[in-house]
């Protein structure tokens, strides 16, 4: 009798773990179609526009740098030649607002699609020159007499630095201008501009697009700088605020990466987006949800002037040897890619004293327009409850044989189990189709349906069958209220097993298992 019952227990052993290795290779089916939708967003990105990384408009200045020489190194050609480099002023104050419409219609291929994001960016900043200017390294106003002084037989010219007042600009960097359907129009001082694509790129590894600066604002700041209170035959004051207003149309997929430089700065963000996914370096400091999308807010003075030393030094190499790694990822599974911290990549050896980094990697933040209901992760999700939804059922037909006595074969084992297993092989393509919601009502209600009608015959009575069903259905029901709640589905889980367990013991604590043919 005990051999019977041992052979029986053995071989429902051996169909869990036969099903156990079809869940393993059906997991494999749910990887590669998750593979070929992430493929085709990065098709889409690479036809259309990326994820976009905005960092803050600053002005830049082209500075020309000869180093200090003497005439014996002149003539056995060991002066130095020349070097340019970039002087930065950044905004006193900044205030970045992003409207944005997302939506997931735009880019489609078959039924895979990218969530795709268009908007207006606006910034509103003021400089204060006499504080920004503070860093500029200028020397144009000695450069007509050079310093010199007598050693012996030879001369030492003391280094030239001549800064091109002429060629200052605003630059708005945007990581992908694809993005850009018009050129942004900029206010400065009242006097609107059109933004235009640089002839000759002044900054290494940036997209942007650039403002000439206004005579009447390069004189402002020439003021400042050569510290003159006022310039000659003009009115203006050079501590007056230079405001600048920026718009900017944007269009790209997936998320939105902001940089923050100057001294203040607030970026403000509203959208139809319902489940925003905030990543980089930090988090809103208020945010606000509703039906019809969400408000968040950030400010971040560390991060701000964090970036304003790196970029402001990598700038300032010679001959624009530092290269600014400006783009957003779009790998949404490495959500640390987004706002890597500000890092030196690479040292140079042998660099001049103007800086010796290769390449940085500015802080950033913004959100991740993910949807929230990942078909392949709510399946893969499901998936983990696939074997105890099997051991259940295959359980409640061995209660029926122990305490019914019912004859159940192996085989009906078997078909039983097949049929638990397609109910993972509908969910899937149903919810690459529909709703998820929708997908798994309908892939459950067949395989609940067809598993109570084939019970009918298998434990031969209604009444059994329908106490199956109603067990088979609870259970589906009882799972997707626990995906449902992303909180606590660990717990809920855990719950459900321990009342599941409880219930198999109390029915079966009065049977006596050695008397079990």
């Amino acid at each position: 009798m005990q051999k019977t019952l041992f052979i029986k227990l053995t071989v429902i052993a051996s169909l869990c773990v036969l099903f156990a290795i079809g869940l393993t290779i059906f997991s494999s089916v749910i990887t590669e179609r998750q593979y070929y939708a992430e493929s085709v967003v990065r098709e889409i990105a690479d036809q259309h526009v990326n994820p976009q990384e905005i960092i803050t408009p600053f002005i830049a200045i082209p500075v020309t740098t000869t180093p200090e020489c003497t005439s014996a190194d002149n003539k056995a050609n060991k002066c130095a030649p020349p070097f340019t480099t970039i002087d930065t002023v950044f905004a006193a104050q900044s205030l970045a607002t992003q409207n944005l419409d997302v939506s997931t219609d735009t880019y489609q291929r078959g039924i895979y699609h990218a969530t795709s994001y268009n908007g207006d960016i606006s910034f509103k900043q003021s400089y204060k020159p006499q504080t920004a200017i503070e860093s500029i390294e200028t020397a144009d106003v000695q450069t007509d007499m050079p310093d010199t002084i007598a050693v012996r037989d030879t001369i030492a010219t003391a280094k030239q630095t001549i800064t091109h007042w002429e060629q200052a600009k605003l630059i708005i960097p945007v990581s992908d201008l694809r993005g850009v359907p018009t050129l942004p129009t900029v206010t400065i001082d009242k006097q609107t501009l059109k933004a235009t694509y640089p002839s000759v790129s002044m900054l290494n590894g940036l997209s942007y697009v650039e403002v000439a600066l206004p005579q009447n604002t390069v004189t402002q700041l020439k003021a400042n700088a050569t510290a003159l209170p006022h310039t000659a035959n003009s009115n203006i004051n050079a501590n007056q605020a230079i405001d600048i207003t920026i718009d900017l149309p944007l269009a790209g997929i997936s998320n939105l990466n902001t940089v923050p430089t100057g001294s203040n700065f607030e970026l403000s963000m509203q959208s139809n987006w319902h489940a925003p996914n905030f990543i980089g370096k930090a988090l809103p400091n208020t945010k606000d949800f509703s039906a019809d999308g969400f408000t968040a807010n950030w400010q971040n003075q560390y991060l701000t002037v964090a970036n304003n030393q790196y970029l402001s030094q990598c700038l300032s190499t010679a001959n624009n040897s530092c290269t600014v790694d400006s783009r957003a990822r779009l790998d949404s599974g490495n959500p640390a890619d987004y706002g890597a911290a500000a890092a030196v990549v690479q040292e140079a050896a042998g660099s001049t004293n103007h800086g010796n980094l290769n390449s940085v990697r500015l802080n950033s933040f913004g959100v991740s327009f993910a949807e929230p209901n990942d078909v392949y992760l709510q399946t893969e999700r499901t998936m983990k409850y696939a074997l105890l939804l099997i051991l259940i059922s295959f359980g409640t037909f061995f209660l029926f044989e122990v305490i019914k006595s019912s004859r159940i074969h192996p085989i009906q084992y078997l078909l039983v189990g097949c049929a638990l297993l397609t109910f993972y092989v509908l969910l899937l393509p149903l919810a690459e189709q529909i709703a998820f919601w929708q997908a798994y009502a309908i892939a459950g209600s067949s395989c609940v349906g067809l598993i109570g009608w084939y019970t009918y015959y298998v434990l031969g009575g209604v009444r059994r069958a329908v106490i199956f069903t109603a067990i088979l259905a609870g259970l589906y029901a009882a799972f997707y209220g626990i995906l449902t709640t992303e909180d606590l589905n660990l717990l809920l889980g855990a719950v459900f097993c321990f009342i599941l367990l409880a219930c198999v013991m109390v029915m079966t604590r009065k049977i006596d298992w050695y008397k079990i043919a």
